[in-house]
């Protein structure tokens, strides 16, 4: 074998070693990253979904992609939900996206879902970090409900909008010219 042949295998070799190495470190990072942008309480959680699709058809048709739902060590699963907004609070409609979500994992998987998840609120700047908001999820019940009342509105059954708790909400609803609120 060659000098230059040598040289060129020993080469070969060594670039090899450092990609490896970089993605070692990358993934770790990533890892690292992650772990730092949970809420306290799930420090010690396993990450089992992420960007995660789910259905039901009973009670109601329902689909439903999670964020990220982690396995606590006792085996029941916690809902997480991000948001990017300049509001730093909780929303109902987060509320009740993260009760969907709690609704679709139960009946897809049969696995436990706490009552409670996780709405991780960041700001929309490069240096902001995200701060956790626990809330109390809706019952099934309730999820049903507002479906059904959702599908009678569409549907004209004699149900009628009614006002957003905020007037922002209502400026940006679909049903504004037909509701009955007085916010139009």
């Amino acid at each position: 074998m060659s000098a230059l042949a040598w040289g060129i295998g020993c080469a070969v070799a060594v670039a090899g070693f450092v990609l490896v190495m970089a993605r070692r470190r990358s993934e770790t990072d990533a890892a690292r990253a992650e772990r730092a942008s949970r809420p306290a309480a799930l420090r010690d959680a396993e990450l089992v979904y992420m960007e995660r699709l789910f259905r039901i058809s009973t009670p109601v048709e329902l689909v439903a992609k999670l964020d990220r739902a982690y396995r606590m060590p006792s085996g029941l699963l916690v809902l997480v939900e991000f948001k990017t907004r300049w509001s730093n609070q909780p929303f109902l409609s987060d509320v009740i996206q993260l009760s969907v979500q709690r609704m679709t994992v139960m009946g897809q998987t049969g696995q436990s879902v706490a009552a409670y998840g996780y709405v991780m609120v960041k700001a929309p700047t490069r240096r902001a970090l995200p701060i956790a908001h626990f809330v109390k999820l809706m019952t099934g019940e309730q999820v049903v409900a507002l479906v059904r009342r959702r599908d009678e509105i569409l549907a004209g059954r004699g149900v009628s909008a009614r006002k957003a708790s905020s007037l922002k909400t209502c400026d940006a609803c679909a049903f504004r010219a037909d509701c009955d609120s007085g916010n139009k």
